[in-house]
């Protein structure tokens, strides 16, 4: 296994591996890359890794990987590119609001003639493109957000899983009595306060007009009739109703998860990209964790999934200035999203987003959760597509903590993305 995974914080280059009778400096027209550097998020999946074993098998070509701790995934990988530092592949969100902070037209090389775009059917309309380029190769089913509960907690306790947010300030109330945490949050983990209140979007956002009318200066914020800042509000009454665990504001997405696959918690918004996680809490069976857990949407008043395209098996391709090491980059997209796709599918058992890949079977019931709720109703995150929304994070880590209020948070929020369009040219800004 030539595989080799790097410190987060070592970015220097690794060993390269010289396919035998290639002597041609790197930048020479004639070089062969022997070596790729992959900033990849901790968090992924076996079947991904597999998918870097089998390329390097069928390529000879050795896969470096730097690991960017999944808890931190956004902030540690921007910071990292802001020094200046490329990888020779990316993963990454497909989203225009993230895309815009990799300035892609700059740095980042057209994907938009190979193979996958054509057999990904509209999915490029919405993520992974900008001024219609594509920039990010998706291989991965999107992120469904949505609860995550404990079916024995439920079952124990007579209680049916929430379909709305008057649903779980019901079931905060209902569970105070039983010792159980009806709602982990997980503050020290920073990233899923924001899911709560962006759950809360979602009935709001049919065929993404919410997001679109943001994105377009048409909708603000802070206004007082803002869906999102309704969201907000929500949030800070299951804070102020005691729905989160004691440790919120220092807590984990891990530690949340664990405790609610071992009834410890009721319930955690998350989403299904968390799966591998849990499924290892459950010791790797899933027969063990569809007893246990159950997963629902929810939104303000309905049962509304919310999807976003999500970092794991996105993939970039920097311009690094080293015409191989890109040519090989290419190549190694070619392969993740055609000869290798098949593959990947199968082993992650995911449900395949390019056509080329028939859907495998063996699904887990937890699995078939997140189809059903991105079939049956749901909207993409409305912040998808909205740039500067960087700063919602931090913003409801301080709701959680009552450092802020709803009104001053989404006035923050507000000017981060009057910032960053404005930056970016966008229309209506």
């Amino acid at each position: 296994m030539k595989t080799r995974v790097l410190l987060a914080g070592g970015l220097a280059a690794g060993v390269s591996l010289a396919l035998a009778g290639c002597t041609a400096p790197a930048d020479s027209p004639g070089a062969v890359a022997t070596s790729l550097t992959m900033w990849h998020n901790s968090a992924d999946s076996p079947a991904l890794l597999q998918l870097y074993k089998d390329f390097e098998e069928e390529t000879g070509i050795a896969i470096e990987l730097v690991d960017v701790p999944s808890d931190s995934f956004e902030t540690t990988t921007l910071t990292k590119w802001a020094t200046g530092d490329r990888p020779d592949l990316l993963e990454f969100h497909p989203t225009i609001a993230n895309m815009l902070t990799l300035n892609p037209a700059q740095n980042m090389q057209d994907l938009s003639d190979m193979d996958f775009v054509a057999a990904s059917g509209d999915l490029y309309e919405s993520m992974g493109s900008l001024d219609g380029k594509v920039y990010a190769a998706v291989t991965g089913f999107p992120s469904i957000f949505g609860i995550y509960y404990n079916k024995a907690v439920f079952a124990d306790n007579g209680l049916e899983p929430p379909r709305s947010f008057d649903d779980l300030a019901d079931l905060c109330t209902a569970l105070a009595p039983s010792g159980v945490a009806p709602i982990w949050e997980s503050g020290g983990s920073v990233w899923p306060t924001q899911v709560l209140p962006l759950l809360y979007v979602a009935d709001h956002n049919a065929a993404n007009a919410y997001g679109a009318d943001v994105g377009a200066n048409k909708a603000a914020l802070d206004d007082a009739d803002s869906p999102f800042l309704a969201g907000l509000e929500a949030y800070a009454g299951l804070r102020d109703g005691g729905c989160f665990n004691a440790d919120a504001t220092s807590a984990t997405f891990e530690d949340g998860l664990k405790a609610v696959y071992a009834g410890t918690a009721a319930m955690t918004a998350l989403h299904s990209d968390t799966y591998a996680s849990l499924l290892a809490d459950a010791g790797d069976s899933p027969e063990a964790l569809d007893a246990a857990v159950g997963f629902v949407p929810v939104s303000s008043t309905s049962p509304v999934a919310s999807w976003a395209g999500g970092p794991l098996g996105t993939y970039y391709a920097p311009k690094t200035g080293d015409a191989a090491k890109e040519k090989a980059a290419r190549d190694f997209i070619a392969y993740a999203t055609g000869a290798g796709y098949q593959k990947l599918v199968d082993d992650g058992k995911s449900f395949p987003v390019i056509d080329t890949a028939k859907t495998p079977e063996g699904f887990s019931a937890l699995q078939l959760s997140f189809q059903s709720a991105y079939e049956d109703d749901s909207s993409i995150a409305f912040n998808s597509n909205v740039a500067g929304f960087g700063a919602l994070a931090t913003e409801t880590s301080k709701l959680l903590a009552a450092q802020t209020t709803p009104k001053d948070a989404a006035r923050t929020v507000q000017a981060a993305v009057e910032q960053a369009s404005t930056a970016a040219g966008l229309p209506g800004w």
